[in-house]
């Protein structure tokens, strides 16, 4: 006699571990809208958090360049996500806020092949 509570659930495996970075560090975005400057924080494999004062719209795709003092340079591509805008208090009781984006990495979009004339 057969019960469903005699049967073998396969043990569910926990999702891995997402190495994070947590140090802050300056970014530039570059999208339809223009450029603009942020704080990069929380990167993973998979996206980021920017601090920015002109956040992107949902959707935007934009070039995220990262800099090393030393001149070095990477640029990823993100779609943004989501936008967020933090009221928080100070330790001197005054009020601060700041706003930022949630990108999450994606490929390069490939340029669009005869989409524009040829070229004489």
């Amino acid at each position: 006699m057969s019960s469903r509570t005699d049967k073998v659930q396969p043990a569910l495996k926990p999702p891995a571990p997402v190495a994070r970075f947590d140090k802050a560090f300056p970014v530039f975005l570059e999208g339809d809208r223009g450029v603009s400057s942020g704080v990069g924080r929380n990167i993973t494999d998979a996206g980021m958090f920017v601090e920015t004062r002109e956040p992107f719209a949902l959707g935007t795709r934009v070039r995220v360049t990262f800099s090393s003092p030393h001149g070095a340079e990477m640029t990823l591509e993100g779609e943004v996500r989501y936008q967020c805008f933090i009221n928080f208090s100070r330790s001197d009781s005054s009020r601060a806020g700041m706003r930022g984006i949630g990108l999450k990495f994606v490929s390069p979009q490939s340029p669009q092949k005869g989409s524009r004339g040829a070229v004489h």
